[in-house]
């Protein structure tokens, strides 16, 4: 009876056994997936992934999300940097998509051109359309570029980056000119004559079509060319490790991403000390080797790095007074659309093409215009340049030392008297400062949301400097926030007055133009422009105004060109009363 009732029981025990089997190896599956999940999300040491390329996902994104990711690519290297997926509302998807067209590059033919087939632009030449006529101020003038190779044959492509201007040295006059390019290896630029006389052409090569394929080939696969450190600290214990915003997670990795923003940035764990004793910011250096055989040779100073292209014939018009009337300009307001050209220089001083700038040439006249209010100057050093032009002009603004680090701040100068209160503080990682608290790395958008705004609330913001060395997509998600909080802003104080400052241009040495240039740099300014078009913000172009002028570029300019650019920024507080 027994031995019977055991045999009837085995079909019964074996499909039991097979079936309890079943669940626990769908149990430990679907653990080991929440585990790698969680591990991409928050920053858990794993698996070593192809990063350099973007080719693969740190995460394992549900059908929704690979759908979301087949429809909008840009957002997959944002996704393989840490970003959340579901942070990006449709708008903003759609926005990235169309960012990226707009600023589209064109490719040279082929993945390896030979250095005497690329742009030389020593075999190149401009020509001005109908030098020999007579203009008149307000025209427009037209030049040909053409460009060759170091062989002296025609190119049969564009993709060149060109830089051109008008100027005439006696007046300290210039402008900048707007290029089209052809496809063909030939470019159309216009220009608006601002002035009379004896008006100058001037084109530069900044970067041949072959330099410019590398450019992008090492901003988009290597986010990695720059890196950064933090220093951890606990008593007597002190450890630095490597930072990055697309960090390979082959390690144990200290997650610092940014909570209400969504902003990544990532650590690798020290062996001793926990995340929590993180101390401070730095720039680490620059990778070696990003660059492949020869490549080196499109990126030579005197040859095709910043150089000048030579007229075939005359490289000046003479220009006449104009017999029409001008237009009548008006104050300046915010919300008033950016043109090219935007302005112009005339004796040293820029003139916009909208409105009138009011000259802010002593301290008195800057302190009626700043009395009784709060300025907050937001991101990288080239903003900071206007903390330290009004900390040095305004005799009564007097700079609180708290110990800060000389460049990184946060600085506050405080006038008792008038009322008065500058702050500058930079903004969040990616920041290639040598030395930042890790108290005090704000991002902008969060700094935007604790201010209370109003009519005596002055805002101006720049940032691009720090982000030419990765992903323009890294760039737009960043701008993406903070118009956002500038938006709710506005929404809740509509008189806060909010200016934005464009990037400039810099002088390009060979060892680090592959990480730092006015390529990347344009491309990100023509992104800002376009994002806060149709926000009532101000803008004061900084980018116009350093290629004008006759000064060498520097990515800090010289107090003349901040002094311009500290008068287009009051004018817009301050206008003309009798505008």
């Amino acid at each position: 009876m027994n031995e019977q009732d055991t045999k009837a029981s085995l079909p019964f025990s074996i499909p039991r056994f097979l079936f309890l089997l079943m669940v626990l190896i769908t149990l430990l599956i679907l653990i080991t997936n929440i585990h790698r999940s969680e591990c991409n999300y928050y920053s858990c040491s794993g698996p070593a992934s192809n990063w350099k390329n973007f080719s693969d996902p740190k995460l394992y994104p549900s059908n929704n999300q690979q759908m979301v990711m087949n429809n909008f690519p840009w957002l997959v290297k944002l996704i393989n940097c840490g970003y959340r997926n579901e942070s990006f509302t449709a708008v903003e998807r759609t926005e990235g998509m169309f960012l990226l067209k707009m600023i589209e590059w064109p490719n040279s033919p082929g993945t390896r051109t030979p250095v005497l087939k690329s742009t030389d632009p020593s075999h190149s030449h401009f020509l001005i359309l109908n030098s020999q006529n007579t203009f008149h101020v307000g025209d427009q003038l037209q030049v040909m570029v053409h460009m060759y190779d170091f062989s002296g044959h025609p190119k049969q492509y564009g993709g060149d980056y060109l830089q051109a201007r008008i100027h005439t040295p006696e007046l300290k006059a210039g402008s900048v000119g707007t290029v089209v390019d052809y496809l063909n290896g030939s470019y159309k630029i216009n220009f608006t004559l601002f002035w009379s006389g004896k008006v100058k052409v001037s084109v530069s090569l900044v970067h041949p079509s072959e330099a410019i394929q590398v450019l992008k080939r090492i901003r988009d696969e290597r986010p990695d060319k720059v890196y950064f450190q933090s220093k951890f600290r606990s008593g007597t214990t002190t450890e630095k490790t490597q930072c990055n915003l697309c960090l390979p997670d082959d390690l144990p990795i200290c997650n610092f991403t940014d909570l209400k923003t969504g902003e990544p940035w990532f650590c690798y764990k020290p062996k001793k000390l926990p995340c929590s004793a993180r101390v401070n910011h730095a720039r680490g250096g620059y990778q070696n080797g990003l660059l492949m055989t020869e490549e080196s040779r499109f990126f030579q100073s005197k040859v095709n790095l910043q150089k000048t292209i030579l007229p075939s014939g005359p490289d000046y018009v003479t220009v006449e007074a104009s017999s029409r009337a001008g237009a009548s300009l008006g104050q300046c307001v915010r919300g008033m659309s950016l043109t090219s050209p935007s302005g112009f220089y005339y004796k040293d001083q820029w003139m916009l093409t909208q409105c009138n700038i009011r000259r802010f040439n002593t301290p008195t006249s800057i302190i009626d215009c700043l009395q009784g209010k709060v300025v907050h100057l937001l991101g990288d050093s080239t903003i900071r340049q206007w903390f330290e032009y009004l900390d040095e002009f305004l005799p009564d603004l007097t700079k609180f030392d708290f110990g800060e680090t000389k460049k990184n701040g946060p600085y506050t100068a405080v006038d008792i008297a008038n009322k008065i209160m500058v702050k500058y503080r930079c903004h969040g990682p990616p920041i290639e400062f040598s030395d930042v608290s890790s108290q005090h790395l704000h991002y902008i958008a969060n700094e935007l949301d604790e201010i209370r705004g109003g009519k005596n609330s002055v805002i101006a913001i720049t940032i691009w400097a720090h982000f030419s060395t990765f992903p323009v997509e890294v760039y737009i998600r960043r701008l993406q926030n903070i118009r956002r909080s500038i938006v709710q802003l506005l929404n809740r104080s509509p008189d806060t007055q909010i200016i934005m400052k464009t990037a400039n241009v810099r002088a390009l040495k060979p060892e680090h133009s592959i990480f730092h240039n006015d390529w990347n740099c344009f491309q990100l300014d023509s992104v800002l422009k376009k994002m806060f078009k149709d926000i009532n913000v101000a803008f004061v172009d900084a980018w116009e105004m350093t290629i004008a002028h006759y000064l060498p570029h520097d990515i800090h300019p010289k107090p003349i060109i901040i002094k311009n650019e500290i008068d287009v920024f009051l004018s817009y507080l301050c206008p003309f009363k009798n505008a």
